[in-house]
């Protein structure tokens, strides 16, 4: 069960990562070069013309890392919760 977990965090983490990119792109873009990005899809448009596919995906790596023991420690808190609210339920 935990391994589906973090394989449908993964998934759908590689399915929106390209947003964050977009979204860091336009926070430090904007402090440090004072470049501005009209909206999220010109963001999404001048990573893809400066960088190609691999710039909408830099840094995914690391990103999916992190997923597994976040996945767990989620799954786990789930699980030790739904057994306190289970022993809470059967001592009323």
């Amino acid at each position: 069960m935990d391994v589906a977990f973090s394989t449908a965090g993964a998934i759908s983490s590689a399915a929106t990562f390209p947003l964050e990119v977009a979204r860091k792109h336009m926070q430090a873009d904007g402090a440090i070069n004072g470049r501005q990005y009209q909206s999220m899809l010109h963001a999404l448009v001048s990573i893809f013309e400066n960088e190609g596919l691999p710039g909408l995906y830099r840094g995914l790596g690391p990103s999916c890392v992190k997923l597994v023991p976040a996945a767990g420690i989620s799954f786990m808190g789930y699980e030790a919760c739904k057994r306190i609210l289970v022993e809470k339920e059967e001592d009323d």
